[in-house]
């Protein structure tokens, strides 16, 4: 190898070598902008995290509250408590819905009948419309609701529950049944009978009611 061919070979490498040294310098600089970027997703993610615990702690306390009066007001000799309890599973937060007694802790759906099931499904629905935003139409319609609550006065009880959420709410409900206790709770009430051919609607709570409700609703 001569001179010449030394000294191509030696400008080749420091070539090669203000390269690499470039590179590296790039490679840091991308580094330090991953290290930001990084420390900018954690602040992002514990505020994220705040945020969503302060939102889940306001959600739970009016889910919590509205529940548990609904379900007072129709149980009143029962001291029930509904609870959202929160639970993280697989790295995900996950809400289980449980009624409270005393020291007793029940699944409402398998424990509890039917009846407290209707109560709370009712009252979760009013509470997803009251976070609404912008809220939809304040229009309820509810098709034979409260029908494992059972009869009389229990059934009553669900009926003045309804009509006294709608009131302090301000929405309006429209609702077919066939229980006299709930049709006799409403603003106005209408009995619609059927010939065969085709239906007729008597008003039997309101401005002057043709008949009782007890004569005109069938029970299911």
């Amino acid at each position: 190898m001569n001179l010449s061919e030394l000294e191509t070979i030696i400008t080749k490498k420091k070539a090669e070598r203000s390269l690499l040294i470039q590179q590296k310098k790039d490679m840091q600089a991308r580094v330090e902008i991953l290290k930001a970027r990084s420390e900018n997703y954690t602040k992002a993610r514990w505020i994220l995290s705040e945020v969503a615990k302060e939102t889940q702690k306001g959600f739970q306390v009016k889910v919590e509250s509205l529940v548990t009066s609904a379900i007072r007001a129709v149980f009143e000799e029962r001291p029930f408590q509904f609870k959202l309890i929160f639970e993280q599973k697989r790295n995900k937060f996950e809400c289980r819905p449980v009624v409270v007694e005393g020291e007793n802790e029940f699944e409402p759906k398998d424990e509890l009948g039917g009846g407290i099931i209707d109560i709370i499904s009712f009252a979760f629905r009013v509470v997803l419309w009251h976070l609404e935003n912008p809220r939809s139409r304040n229009l309820f319609v509810l098709d034979e609701p409260m029908k494992f609550v059972g009869k009389g006065d229990l059934l009553m009880r669900a009926g003045r529950m309804i009509k006294e959420i709608s009131h302090r709410l301000g929405f309006q409900i429209i609702m077919v049944t066939h229980e006299p206790e709930l049709a006799e709770i409403a603003d106005k009430a209408w009995a619609v009978d059927h010939d065969g051919t085709k239906s007729r609607l008597r008003l039997i709570v309101g401005n002057k009611p043709e008949t009782k409700v007890k004569r005109l609703v069938k029970r299911g």
